[in-house]
């Protein structure tokens, strides 16, 4: 298991992940940093919360990539052919891939709350959750990644999945409130079903509107049950995650 984890590793350097990800971050703090400067009011406040928001989303596009793709090649290469023949079961290989994933998630998160660092922090304490909640919500990501990889045939669509259910994750609060608003339709009907729709989506779809809220970084946590939801969500949508990818996996012919 340690050997997978250490050549998972291995293969984010051969890859430049993390200097490409390191220099996309930066740029993208930069810009967010000069952006935030043209606002009238509250300007290190608007850098801070763009820098957050664009490093975020480079962070978790960049680890669904690295993974859909890495898992796509595993298998192309016959390397899930080579694990298999070793006395591990098909659980222990997809913890052993998620414990790799999650660790090369925690070296570019550690290295993102470092380069946020050098922004003025309007709340230290806001900015610690965020940072706990960005490598909770990496995790996950992880996760939902790897599923997709192992049940999906392609790369592509692994990717197209995964940042689907991502930005849906991300944009439920927009959902909810607009479907709770009973505005978007003039036939009641429609509206009802509609939020239905939308109210089961959100018990099925992780939350993730509730990790690494950008008004963490400046007024702090003002709601700590979102902290304590994001953690659940963390302990139940994980372990699923990877035994529906093992169960999956157990059917797969080789």
């Amino acid at each position: 298991m340690f050997t997978q984890i250490r050549y998972i590793l291995i293969t984010a350097l051969r890859d430049f992940l993390f200097l490409g990800l390191m220099m996309a971050i930066v740029f993208a703090v930069a810009i967010s940093a000069t952006l935030g400067n043209t606002a009238m009011v509250e300007k290190e406040a608007m850098s801070l919360v763009f820098s957050g928001a664009s490093a975020r989303f480079i962070l978790m596009f960049g680890l669904i990539v690295f993974v859909a793709f890495h898992i796509r090649q595993a298998f192309d290469q016959k390397e899930i052919d080579v694990l298999i023949s070793r006395p591990l079961s098909r659980f222990h290989i997809m913890l052993a891939y998620w414990l790799g994933f999650s660790f090369v998630a925690f070296l570019l998160v550690l290295a993102t709350v470092t380069v946020l660092s050098f922004l003025p922090i309007g709340h230290l304490a806001g900015f610690a959750y965020w940072g706990v909640s960005l490598l909770f919500e990496s995790w996950l990501v992880v996760a939902i990644a790897l599923f997709a990889s192992f049940t999906l045939s392609s790369a592509v669509t692994s990717v197209l999945a995964s940042m689907g259910i991502y930005v849906a994750g991300r944009m439920m609060a927009f959902f909810v409130a607009t479907s709770d608003s009973h505005l978007v339709f003039r036939d009641p009907l429609v509206n009802d079903v509609l939020g239905f729709i939308i109210d089961a989506s959100s018990m099925i779809l992780p939350r993730l509107d509730l990790f690494t809220q950008s008004e963490w970084l400046v007024y702090g946590v003002t709601r700590i049950e979102d902290t304590s939801i994001g953690l659940a969500q963390v302990l139940i949508y994980i372990p699923l995650l990877i035994a529906a990818a093992t169960i999956d996996f157990k059917r797969k012919e080789f």
